[in-house]
């Protein structure tokens, strides 16, 4: 998707686009060509206006210089109202929630007449409801003309929303059919190239001593949370983005002060306060640092 969007140059090949071949110098050739890619990560400043991010750099201006702020705003509204967002185009991006900054971006993207749309794993962070709305607005687009790109590791999303599936693996191209031509187990088997009679085995793992036990902890962002965990045991901790995963583990490895609650390591209780004591036999590996993993803890 890089290289279709002029973030990456091609080595070899070609790409065709409306009939005839195309070779992108760079991501604003293929915006004005009518090609936009919404990243897993949003593109977008909460200091600014929803109008503002949609027209960053291509601001409407006078023949000397000025902003021209209503035409701007009343362009800007015209997109928001064209994907059922109901929030003013001065509204500051910050103030939406994540569901509805995704429509930003889908906005943006619009402004520049794209008849096609990447989307790079859209719903990694939003609600069940907001994948709906985000669902309904794709398949608006689709009905209007524009081409939806939908890379997603979630099957399900997959054969909802999608007419023709592509598999990529290991950076070659694997195979391509209809939806209606395959099921979840035959595109798994083409996404990881053999069969699986099950997809999740039980492994029996013993498990040694209590390593670590919380009760009752509260801090910034957490409440009332408590949990144990064992030798050789690996603990997942689930949540959408917001519901305080991040705030947990920086409150029990001390970077997040905690108001009250029991935090014992190896039999020994640690002051929910203040546990620098816990810091020589506690690791933290933060998301911005492994991006294979939102948050891990580690214990000696």
């Amino acid at each position: 998707m890089k290289v279709l969007t002029g973030i990456y140059t091609m080595d070899s090949g070609s790409i065709s686009y409306q009939n005839a071949p195309v070779a992108f110098k760079g991501p604003r050739d293929s915006q004005e060509a009518g090609i936009s890619i919404i990243h897993q990560e949003l593109n977008l400043i909460p200091e600014l206006t929803i109008a503002e991010n949609i027209f960053l750099g291509r601001e409407f201006t006078s023949k000397f210089g000025r902003i021209q702020w209503d035409q701007m705003y009343q362009e800007a509204d015209r997109l928001l109202a064209r994907l059922n967002v109901k929030h003013s185009s001065k509204t500051l991006l910050g103030a939406l929630s994540l569901g509805e900054q995704q429509m930003v971006e889908i906005a943006k993207a619009l402004s520049f007449d794209s008849k096609v749309i990447i989307m790079d794993e859209p719903t990694d962070a939003l609600t069940d409801t907001e994948t709906e709305s985000l669902f309904s607005v794709i398949r608006e687009l689709r009905e209007q003309g524009c081409g939806i790109v939908y890379i997603s590791h979630r099957l399900k999303e997959i054969f909802e929303i999608c007419d023709d599936i592509t598999v990529l693996r290991d950076g070659k191209f694997i195979g391509q059919c209809q939806v209606s031509e395959t099921d979840e187990d035959g595109l798994i088997e083409m996404m990881v190239g053999r069969k699986l009679d099950e997809q999740y085995p039980r492994i029996d793992v013993r498990h040694g001593d209590l390593c670590l036990e919380v009760k009752g902890l509260t801090g910034s962002g957490v409440h009332d949370i408590s949990f144990n965990l064992k030798r050789g045991e690996i603990l997942g901790v689930s949540g959408l983005m917001g519901a305080g995963r991040t705030e947990l583990m920086k409150v029990i490895y001390g970077a997040l002060p905690s108001e009250r609650g029991v935090i014992n390591l190896d039999n020994r209780t640690i002051n929910p306060v203040s546990h620098k004591m816990a810091l020589p036999m506690v690791s933290l590996i933060s998301r911005k640092t492994v991006r294979v993993m939102d948050w891990c803890l580690a214990f000696q």
